[in-house]
């Protein structure tokens, strides 16, 4: 059951270099079930889910209302802080992703995955939350605020599963190294969610593992 691969199906738009359509990368799902990365009670829309986000086995996260209202963002299971970037507070949205500045945290799972948490509003990691790197968190602690640092159309959460290399897993920018075929990406399953997948568009209710 754990690690059953899925075709996450991609527009024909992406091409491959000799300008016919590239296949769809095979993405398996997280061994780990997480829970929602909001505070419990938040309502939580998918603007993307990891078949269309681009590039493909990300899930962008929205709290809901969109105004008016802080919505604290918390670990998705226990795990061991491993970086953090903190300190930007330029919104970039239509840049390629190379060239924005994003705010970011990745914590390291007991199952040998790792979550990222993207476009965290300015010094709430470091700050409010008072984190650091090497810290211990349990499921559901608070992590920072959902912002809209970097390549962000919108205030939201940018969500990750994966599986980094062992050496030099990430890159200064916060993204994966050796994963340029998204070989590294796990489809993120999820607790008290129908088939633990999310849908774009859909809307949660965010709330603690059982």
């Amino acid at each position: 059951m754990y690690a059953k691969p899925i075709l996450v199906v991609v527009a024909a738009a992406t091409l491959a270099s000799n300008g016919t359509a590239a296949p769809a990368p095979v993405i398996p799902e997280s061994k780990g079930i997480y829970r929602l990365p909001f505070a419990d009670g938040t309502e939580v829309s998918v603007f993307d889910d990891a078949a269309t986000h681009r590039p493909v086995g990300a899930i962008d996260l929205v709290g809901e209302p969109r105004e008016g209202k802080v919505h604290r963002v918390v670990a998705a299971a226990k795990g061991t802080v491993m970086a953090i970037e903190d300190s930007y507070s330029e919104q970039q949205s239509g840049r390629a992703a190379s060239l924005c500045r994003n705010n970011y945290l990745w914590l390291a799972h007991p199952n040998g995955e790792w979550t990222l948490y993207g476009h965290m509003a300015t010094g709430t990691t470091r700050g409010k939350a008072g984190l650091k790197v090497g810290a211990k968190v349990k499921a559901g602690q608070y992590l920072g605020d959902e912002g809209a640092v970097g390549c962000a159309m919108l205030s939201h959460v940018h969500f990750e599963v994966a599986v980094p290399q062992a050496k030099d897993p990430i890159d200064k920018g916060g993204f994966l190294n050796a994963n340029d075929e998204r070989q590294r990406m796990r489809i993120p399953r999820f607790c008290a969610v129908p088939d633990h997948q999310l849908r774009k568009d859909a809307h949660y209710t965010a709330s603690a593992c059982t």
